[in-house]
């Protein structure tokens, strides 16, 4: 079975390009004919990908124990909220939201 890569659109010419009509991608030349050689399908991931993977998991399971001791501690009527750190989050959250939404300019 052969596939015909539609999407290779290094030999259209566009409107702005100049002398570019006919000139195909090297690299994709290149992927096209190591698929009929090898036969078979690959991919790597670079080292900092899995750097940030690890790190992704490690803040996951960090923040799956950090849920579980304040389940803990409100199943036994323990937890005891900080009023100043909650207005303070509420307050950075509002202002975060501010920025991004485009609030009000300085002008």
């Amino acid at each position: 079975m052969k596939i015909q890569n539609q999407n290779d659109l290094g030999a259209v010419s566009s409107p702005g390009a100049k002398g570019t009509a006919g000139v195909e991608g090297s690299g994709r030349r290149e992927a096209g004919r190591g698929v009929d050689k090898a036969g078979t399908d690959r991919a790597e991931l670079s080292g900092l990908a899995g750097k940030i993977s690890e790190a992704v998991a490690k803040d996951a399971a960090d923040r799956a124990a950090k849920v579980e001791q304040l389940r803990v501690q409100v199943a036994e009527g323990t937890y005891r909220a900080d009023p100043a750190a909650i207005s303070q989050g509420i307050v950075q959250d509002a202002l975060a939201n501010t920025a991004t939404a485009g609030g009000p300019s300085k002008e």
